[in-house]
């Protein structure tokens, strides 16, 4: 990960502490985003975690998250629906640099 990562990590963990804070930001985003979509696979594992309890129709907050991650309790608010965009097209970025590569365009 580059030094540009650090923004899009921000954004992603701002988006997680969201949710956590308050569960209606997950359905602002559900649509939008799935957990390949977030750069770090922490952040990925975090998302997926908590789509299944929301799915099934579990409030989820910090006590979800394993003990070195509960930091992210306590961030200051933000708008889900901004940060999920901004996730997206980091990974509709990382995605078209991929499609890219010399590698694969043989």
């Amino acid at each position: 990960m580059g030094e540009r990562d650090y923004g899009i990590l921000d954004a992603e963990r701002e988006l997680i502490a969201a949710i956590l804070a308050d569960n209606r930001g997950y359905r602002a985003v559900c649509h939008l985003l799935q957990p390949g979509h977030f750069l770090s696979p922490g952040h990925q594992r975090q998302f997926a975690a908590i789509a299944a309890a929301i799915e099934r129709g579990r409030p989820v907050d910090a006590g979800l998250l394993a003990p070195e991650d509960r930091s992210l309790a306590g961030l200051p608010p933000i708008d889900p629906l901004d940060h999920a965009l901004m996730i997206y097209g980091s990974y509709l970025g990382r995605a078209a640099v991929d499609a890219m590569s010399p590698a694969l365009a043989m």
